[in-house]
């Protein structure tokens, strides 16, 4: 019995080594041998690479190979026909030539996926395996050399042309976008190369300063004008043309001497449009085409934006991909929605329910009056502003504010406040008198009030309600002026003025106002 276990065991060893020769043979012979020859040598000697091999000479980066030297390369050599097709329309540079060599050696079948490799021209590449199948830049991989003494060489099918770094395709394709980034730079204190020298009069520290310029923009989503070998990010963004055809579309709906993409006001497209698009287009990592049929994904800032558009014609920059829309068109809600100005919006908050008034505001009275704050379940934004007068008071009281950026068109303007607060008001839009309103009416109606639009009625929400009135004299883009004047009490329970907002709507959005707050 032992002498058939034995020769049983001795069998079971024999397959064993057979089946590990061939797991052997499998992963690492088929890999190519180390050669003791110089890479560069190699490359010379290899026909279908010679125009590459000149084009190394002609620029004098044949002295990196020098043995003295003792360095490592990768070497991506387009073959003579890639060459060939290449210039017959463009230049090959040495910016192009340096951008296929790296000072360092890759193992292929140690990468999975894809990986940034930086070039000698300092531009990071991306090199990528799928299943043994190698691409650089997205270019076939056609040979893979054996591993010299001082590196390897492949051979690809195609000239690679360095990558633009995100900023550079924004650059290229969307000057708007690039006005709004370049317009993010800021000016702040490094504290941490300043040297303190001591405290003025309120105690705050002094500062020999150092002074750095920092990008709103990049801070806040990516930094699009840096290169990095592991982070990347994912814009999508229409193009110059594709946006503009937009805007020439949103013209035409405004009307009036709207007439193309050049009399959309900047402010607005910086304002309004562009932070809108950054939103829903800035993603991390490099995103491809598949990843966008989700109904809603995550974008850079952590939030989940609905992807309501088809990216098309990837470009693969140094950080990341640059995507177009397929098609553009501006949402009217973005151009058209009823813009408010919330009542405590006119406040700074001192402390706690301690208030004053907003720079934003200007305020003119025969005394001092303190705003106030309160919170309210129902209002818009949960709270309200107050301003209490004595009673029967007979003084002046104005308040002068400016609304949201406007389009010229005609406005109804909505105000909701409380009805046992008030008084008499006359209220002016540009300097032009266009309402005078008693808060007596809405006892005189049992707190139902008509509106200027013809069949539409403002009905009570607990104690709060509206009234609203047509503004006629908004000419051309920019902030309304509004002023409260109040002209004397009423027969309120209380004399002030508490205002929860100030909505501007324009005709094609007039279903909007009789919406209540807590469904907004």
């Amino acid at each position: 019995m032992k002498k058939i276990s034995y020769i049983l065991v001795a069998a079971l060893l024999l397959i064993g080594v057979i089946a590990c020769d061939e797991t052997w043979d499998k992963h690492y012979n088929t890999q190519p041998e180390t050669v003791d020859q110089s890479v560069w040598d190699a490359l010379k000697a290899d026909a279908s690479v010679s125009k590459f091999v000149a084009l190394v000479e002609k620029y004098q980066l044949d002295t990196l190979f020098d043995s003295k030297y003792n360095d490592v390369y990768t070497l991506f050599a387009p073959s003579n026909n890639a060459i060939d097709n290449y210039l017959a329309g463009s230049e090959m540079t040495e910016e192009v030539v340096n951008y296929h060599i790296l000072h360092y050696f890759i193992q292929p079948n140690n990468i999975t996926g894809k990986r940034k490799i930086q070039t000698l021209m300092l531009k990071f590449a991306q090199f990528e395996n799928i299943n043994d199948q190698y691409t650089y830049d997205e270019i076939p991989v056609t040979f893979t050399s054996p591993l010299y003494e001082n590196g390897r060489y492949f051979i690809i099918s195609d000239v690679a042309t360095p990558n633009p770094s995100l900023y550079e395709y924004i650059s290229a394709n969307n000057s708007a976008l690039k006005y709004y980034i370049d317009d993010k730079d800021s000016v702040i204190l490094d504290k941490e190369l300043s040297k303190p020298l001591g405290f003025n009069e309120e105690g705050k520290t002094i500062y020999d300063s150092v002074i750095t310029v920092i990008n709103l923009f990049e801070e806040e989503y990516f930094e699009v004008s840096e290169e990095f070998r592991l982070k990347t990010a994912t814009i999508v963004f229409p193009r110059k043309e594709i946006y503009e055809q937009a805007l020439d579309e949103m013209a035409l709906k405004i009307g009036g001497d709207y007439q193309d993409h050049n009399d959309i006001p900047m402010d607005w497209q910086q304002e309004v449009l562009i932070p809108y698009l950054l939103t829903k287009g800035v993603f991390a990592n490099q995103l491809e085409v598949d990843d966008f049929q989700e109904d809603s994904i995550k974008n850079i800032l952590g939030d989940n934006v609905a992807i309501d558009f088809v990216p098309a014609n990837k470009v693969v920059c140094s950080n990341g991909y640059a995507y177009d829309y397929t098609t553009f068109t501006i949402l009217d809600s973005l151009y058209l929605r009823p813009l408010r100005t919330e009542g405590e919006a006119f406040l700074t908050v001192l402390g706690k329910d301690r208030y004053s008034w907003s720079d934003s505001v200007q305020v003119t009275s025969d005394q001092t009056f303190v705003p106030d704050a309160d919170n309210v379940a129902t209002a818009s934004n949960d709270s309200i502003l107050i301003v209490n007068f004595p009673a029967k008071y007979a003084g002046v009281f104005n308040l002068e504010f400016m609304t949201e950026p406007l389009f010229p068109r005609r406005y109804l303007f909505v105000v909701r406040t409380h009805m046992d607060y008030g008084g008499i008001f006359d209220i002016y839009v540009n300097d032009q008198l266009v309402k005078t309103f008693n808060y007596a009416d809405y006892t005189i109606n049992r707190g139902i009030i008509n509106s200027s639009v013809e069949g539409v009625r403002f009905l009570p929400d607990g104690r709060y309600n509206k009234f609203d009135f047509w503004v006629d004299n908004i000419t051309e883009y920019g902030k309304a002026k509004v002023r409260f004047e109040y002209k004397g009490p009423s027969t309120m329970r209380a004399n002030g003025l508490v205002l929860d907002y100030i909505e501007c709507v324009t005709e094609d959005m007039l279903d909007k106002i009789t919406v209540n707050p807590s469904n907004e």
